[in-house]
């Protein structure tokens, strides 16, 4: 199986009287669904669906747990999930307080093992969506 890639024109917005260039964008076969991802766990594992099912809610309720109390979650070579901050800036150390942050970004890092395997993976150019 290889990524999909199509080829589509970008202006420079800060040059847009010059012409477009080309750039690869990855191209999506579709959405596996979280029912389509269990019965792929539960053909490899003894584990039938709600019991695959009742695992990953847990993992992530319980991940969801922890992030609320500060912790960054570690999910082996999977990744890990952190959040980050938005927030209006100040200029004095004292005036930043909670009321100046204007978003908390939950964040998920591919793990080096997931990430190495998505560098290798095969890249093909989709004929049909030029």
């Amino acid at each position: 199986m290889s990524l999909l890639y199509r080829v589509i024109p970008r202006k420079n917005p800060l040059k847009p009287d010059e012409p477009a260039k080309y750039y690869a964008q990855p191209f999506s076969r579709g959405a596996i669904t979280v029912e389509q991802l269990l019965d792929a766990v539960c053909e490899e594992t003894t584990l039938n669906r709600d019991e695959a099912r009742m695992a990953v809610n847990r993992i992530f309720k319980k991940a969801g747990d922890f992030i609320e109390l500060g912790f960054n979650v570690q999910l082996g070579d999977l990744g890990y999930i952190h959040t980050t901050l938005k927030s209006i800036g100040a200029d004095k150390p004292e005036e930043v307080t909670a009321t100046r942050i204007t978003d908390i970004v939950p964040r998920f890092v591919f793990g080096k093992k997931l990430r190495d395997r998505i560098k290798d993976t095969k890249l093909e150019r989709d004929v049909q969506h030029p």
